[in-house]
This record gives structure tokens, C-alpha cells and sequence, in this order.
């Protein structure tokens, strides 16, 4: 330390220090290394840098698997700001330097490492290992240029490995005026001419995978910018047999997502802007490790070895306002830390809960509970409502949909709303038979209230045919105006990457905000509400209602949810109630 400057060094072998350093996204200590997991670890080092210049090297090498996956992209920043990036292919060391106005003139430098292509090997099917791997690390040393420059005063502990250098990173340019591009499957249709290998074609409106990869070469992005992929896909189940596929998404050879699916789902992947800027194509692999042939099973004569089967994939810009999604990339496994959680009144008791909320927020909780609207999947929110005092007419609020169809119909734009003639009546078999209206091509079906005794089937027809055409008209004008937070349900529990999905498809006609609610697990609380990026929202309650017993939701679990979304939305003001107004 003679001349003033500073030194720390970090070994991440079993008998090292890097346990004192380690703070968020790390795995366990291994004999020789320790693994980052999920798409960041940080590194937090106390160094006073008396204000000069400071150079970080690192030694670590990447979770990969040849042929099919490459290695890891990694972004270095400093104390929030971005340093740079570079593709890690191999073990090796990165050096950079680091200007005196990133550092942190307290002392403490937060190093961060960002990996968004992270993946569990065990859903290739080459290991039971399921953590979320990223790289592991071997080595460190942050040290300030008033004592040295880098030079053999410190030989790396591996002397044979390259030493790598950073690119800079990439500017948050928007997307400049890019519409979606859709891409279907099936024959005849729009992906026909990208397929590679692994692809069978014998169906009209879908295309399964065959084998155990398969590829596709889309067209890139014309512009710079964020953007997403988008896909409508079902695996190929057996029961007792079959009970999911395990999908891996690679673009060039990094893993850009991984989903288990067990049904038909809509999902959202991001695409990292150092795989898409500068390209014309996007070479896009499926690693399938279950795929299976259904005569293998029974009686089938199908002996095509059947992974999943696609209907659509979209490359979507993510609006200015969604950038942050981009780098949002969340499987059921690796859920992402929220940015805030709020818990609020979870302690208040349900007879003072009302005269709480309104005493904090400024507003009662039949106002507050305009401002929300429910999408689906059943009509308890609409029930919440009911029992708050509130009676609004909302498209979704008494209809019953599952998720998948929910994202068909508003892909579709809920067209077929506008047609009376698609809306059918039916009875349905409870035991007192209520007049249920359906729309068949979406599987939506929306509760009268009216029974066998009291109304006539064709008098329904027409009446609700033109209401719900009106209901189309009033959702898309909220969607416009953004006034509204959207809540979703349903049991079993949203993957992250389906609610990014359904958010960005309510963002294609505003600035939306979607709650998406589910039951509390051991590590949640009742109540409580986390914002895991803007414009995205997860609530939890201690339990939903039975789907043949709405009427017995848990109103004070539902007040706390809201309640806690709008103040993490945006506090009180006058936004809640221009909502009562136009209600």
C-alpha cells in the first residue's frame, strides 16, 4: 500500500476468502470454485479508491455444452453503472478498467455480473444438476492504477488462459417504429421457409418438432432496440408416461430461455441486444431432451419422435416504457428478486382494514377497487367487487377462461365479439341451471345470472351478443386511456414468463399494468404485493375460492392485494378516480 493505492484479492477455491465478498447469486462452495447462479451474482468490495482510476480482473469460465450450447454472455457493471460486455466461450480472464467516476467514494464498490443465459443442465438431460448455472469463478482482484499497471506482478492463477477484454456496452437506443412480425406454423404457412432440421409437417396449423433439436433461421430485427420472442407452443404428453417436455431456447448457442411445459402456453423470451444488433438472421435451436415416439405408448402408429408443437413465434419491440423487461428473463425455477415488495396493513384486522386503507391512501375501497379490472380467469375478483360495493360493467369480470384461450382471443383482438351471430346461450349443469353465454372459438364463457325459470335462450342470444360487443368496445378504450391495473388469477400458478407474455400483449393498445395473483407459498405473506418490473405486478392471497363457491372469497386477503398494488403503482392520485368517474 505505499503509494496510497488499494488491493483486494479474492480466491474462490475452498481454503479462499470469497465468502467474505459473495453477496447475492452465488451457489454453494465447491473444491476449486464457486458457481454464479440465475442472471446476476454480486460481488461487494470494500476499497477506497481515492479517487483514481481501478482495474478488475476476474478468472471464470462458462457453464456450457458443446455442440449445442456455446457459453455465456456476460455484462460487467460497477456500482449500477453498465462497464461492458463480452461472449465467454471458454475460461479465461476479463480485464477492464474503471473509470474514478463509477467508483464509490464510501468505499464499497458492488460489482455486478449479469448472465442472461443461465440455464438448469438438468433440462437438457445430461445431468441432475438443477441449479440455474451461469459461470463459475475461480479468482478475482480489483486493485487501484496509483500502485500498478497489470503486469506480471500478479500472474494469473491459471498462466495459460487469454486474458479478454470488455466491448462497450450497448446504448439504450428505443426501437424505432417496429411492428411485431408473427411467424405461423403449420402447412403452407409463414415459417415454412426458415425451418431447418427437426421439423415434421404433417399437420394444417401447428408444426411439431422431430428429434431431439430443432432449428430454425428467422429474419432478424431491422433496427436497434430491445425486442422479444413471443411463441404459442404444447408439448407432446403421454399420461403416467410423458408428463412434460423440457424446452432450452438457443440463439447462436446461448440459451436464451427454458420452459417445462405439461399444456398448451403462450411465453415471452427476451432477446439479448449483443445476439441481435448487427445481424440478418437469428439462428434459433430447441433442445428437446424428452421427445418421444407415441407408438412407443400404446396403439398409436405415430412413430415421429415429437417434442412440442408450434403454432406461432413472434419477434415483438419492447416499448420504450417495457425496456426493462428485456433483460427480465424468469423461468418457474429461477423466479427474478422483485424491485419492491409493499406490505401494508397485513397486520390490520378485517374489521378496521377499510378505515385503514382509506386513512393511508385518501381513497375508500370501493373507489380503490375500481381502478382494478379483472381478465380472467374466473369471476372471484368480480365477486370482490360485489362485496366491496362496487358494480361496474367489465368484459371479463364474470367470465370463466383458461389462460392459454385468454391469449388466444385477445391475440385475435376478440374479433369475433363484434359478431352477435358467435355468441351462443346454453344451460349449464349445476343444479340449479343457469343460462351461460359462450363463445365457442375462444372457450369464453360469462355467467347471466339468469336461470332455466326466468329467461327465454333466444331473447339471451341477442341481448347479450350486442352487450358483449359493447364490452369489447369500453375494454379497449380502458387499454387506451391506461387507466387501469389488470388482475389475473389462476391455480395452478403464472410462470413469470407467460404473465410477460400477457402483459406485453396488453400493452400493444396502452401503457396497461398487470396484477397477476396467486395463492402465498411459505416464503410470501398474504396481503403482501411484488413489483418485478414496470408495469408488472404479483400479489398473493392465503387462498382462492373454490371454483363452484365464488361468493366465499376472502374479500380482506383481496383489499390487501389492492391495496398494496396501488401503492406500489403510484400512490394516490387522480388517476383512481377518473376511473370511478368514467365507471
Amino acid at each position: 500500500m505505499g503509494t496510497g493505492g488499494g488491493l483486494v484479492v479474492i480466491d474462490f477455491s475452498a481454503q479462499g476468502n470469497s465468502a467474505w465478498f459473495r453477496h447475492a447469486g452465488w451457489s454453494g462452495q465447491e473444491p476449486d470454485r464457486v458457481w454464479g447462479i440465475g442472471p446476476r451474482c454480486v460481488l461487494r468490495i470494500p476499497l477506497q479508491t481515492s479517487g483514481v482510476a481501478c482495474i478488475l480482473e476476474v478468472e471464470l469460465g462458462p457453464c456450457h455444452a458443446p455442440p449445442e450450447i456455446s457459453g455465456q454472455i456476460v455484462r460487467i457493471n460497477m456500482n449500477g453503472v453498465a462497464i461492458g460486455w463480452t461472449r465467454l466461450d471458454a475460461l479465461a480472464m476479463i480485464r477492464c478498467e474503471i473509470a474514478p467516476s463509477v467508483t464509490d467514494g464510501d468505499g464499497l464498490q458492488d460489482i455486478e455480473f449479469e448472465f442472461p443465459g443461465f440455464y438448469q443442465p438438468e433440462m437438457l438431460g445430461r445431468s441432475t444438476d438443477s441449479r440455474p448455472l451461469s459461470a463459475w469463478f475461480s479468482f478475482a482482484r480489483l486493485y487501484t492504477t496509483d500502485m500498478f499497471r497489470p503486469g506480471p506482478h500478479f500472474p494469473t492463477s491459471h498462466p495459460d488462459i487469454p486474458v479478454i477484454s470488455l466491448m462497450p456496452p450497448l446504448a439504450g437506443a428505443p426501437v424505432a417504429d417496429m411492428k411485431t412480425v408473427t411467424y405461423t406454423f403449420g402447412r403452407g404457412a409463414t415459417a415454412f421457409r426458415y425451418m431447418r432440421d427437426g421439423w415434421n409437417l404433417g399437420e394444417a396449423n401447428f408444426t411439431w418438432t422431430e428429434g431431439n433439436v430443432s432449428r430454425l433461421e428467422l429474419p432478424a430485427p431491422g433496427g436497434s432496440g430491445c425486442y422479444a420472442l413471443r411463441l404459442d407452443a404444447w408439448p407432446m404428453t403421454v399420461p403416467g408416461e410423458v408428463p412434460r417436455q423440457d424446452v432450452t431456447i438457443l440463439l447462436d448457442g446461448y440459451v436464451i430461455g427454458q420452459q417445462r411445459l405439461d399444456g398448451r402456453s403462450f411465453w415471452l423470451v427476451p432477446l439479448p441486444r449483443e445476439l441481435t444488433e448487427g445481424r440478418t438472421v437469428l439462428p434459433l435451436a430447441f433442445a428437446l431432451p424428452d421427445a418421444r415416439r407415441p407408438s412407443d405408448f400404446g396403439d398409436s402408429p405415430d412413430s415421429r419422435q415429437l417434442g412440442i408443437a408450434l403454432s406461432s413465434i413472434g419477434v415483438i419491440p419492447l416499448p420504450d416504457h417495457l425496456r426493462a423487461a428485456g433483460s427480465l428473463r424468469a423461468e418457474q425455477e429461477a423466479s427474478p428478486p422483485p424491485i419492491a415488495v409493499s406490505r401494508e396493513f397485513l397486520a390490520v384486522g378485517k374489521a378496521t382494514l377499510p378505515t385503514a386503507i382509506e386513512a393511508t391512501l385518501k381513497i375508500g375501497p370501493a373507489a380503490l377497487a375500481r381502478g382494478f379490472e379483472s381478465i380472467g380467469t374466473n369471476c372471484e375478483f368480480g365477486i370482490v367487487q360485489r362485496q366491496l360495493g362496487v358494480e361496474v360493467l367489465n368484459l371479463f369480470r364474470f367470465c370463466n377462461v383458461p389462460l392459454p384461450e385468454l391469449m388466444l382471443a385477445l391475440t385475435d383482438d376478440l374479433k369475433l365479439l363484434a359478431d352477435p351471430a358467435a355468441v351462443t346461450v346454453e344451460l349449464n349443469d349445476a343444479e340449479r341451471r343457469e343460462f351461460v353465454v359462450a363463445l365457442p372459438a375462444y372457450n369464453l364463457r360469462w355467467h347471466t345470472f339468469t336461470y332455466e325459470d326466468q329467461g327465454n335462450q333466444e331473447t339471451l342470444a341477442r341481448t347479450h351478443g350486442i352487450k358483449l360487443g359493447y364490452l369489447r368496445r369500453k375494454f379497449y378504450e380502458g387499454l387506451s386511456a391506461g387507466r387501469k391495473i389488470y388482475v389475473v388469477k389462476q391455480r395452478p400458478p403464472i410462470a413469470v414468463a407467460q404473465a410477460l407474455a400477457l402483459l406485453m400483449e396488453l400493452n400493444r393498445h396502452g401503457h396497461a399494468t398487470l396484477l397477476w395473483v396467486e395463492q402465498a407459498l411459505d416464503a410470501t405473506r398474504s396481503g403482501e404485493v411484488e413489483l418485478l418490473a414496470p408495469g408488472l405486478m404479483r400479489g398473493y392471497v392465503e387462498r382462492f375460492a373454490p371454483d363452484n363457491d365464488v361468493e366465499s372469497a376472502d374479500t380482506a386477503d383481496w383489499l390487501r392485494v389492492i391495496a398494496n398494488a396501488f401503492l406500489l403503482h403510484q400512490g394516490p392520485n387522480a388517476v383512481f378516480r377518473e376511473a370511478e368517474h368514467a365507471a
